[in-house]
């Protein structure tokens, strides 16, 4: 996201006072949509943004750093119903 926002593609709905960007839900679903216009094909992108854009995993520990922690578990029956699919 940080690329993103670096390159004016993604603008941050409110930013905490410990500077953690916060983004509506419509403004990400809508830079995900024009992901799939870029010339160059697909871009990599994060866990975290992947998890988000899915909306399959929620984290249930986030670090006071603010990073996600995910239960394994809920990762691999995640997996294993995209693979069913």
């Amino acid at each position: 996201m940080a690329r993103a926002v670096g390159r004016g593609l993604l603008r941050a709905a409110m930013i905490t006072p410990g500077g953690h960007r916060r983004f509506s839900e419509a403004d990400v679903e809508a830079y995900a949509l024009s992901l799939q216009d870029e010339p160059d094909g697909a871009r990599l992108i994060t866990t975290g943004e992947a998890a988000r854009l899915l909306g399959l995993l929620h984290p249930p520990l986030t670090t006071p750093g603010g990073h996600r922690r995910f239960d394994s578990a809920e990762l691999s029956a995640a997996l294993y119903f995209e693979d069913e699919i």
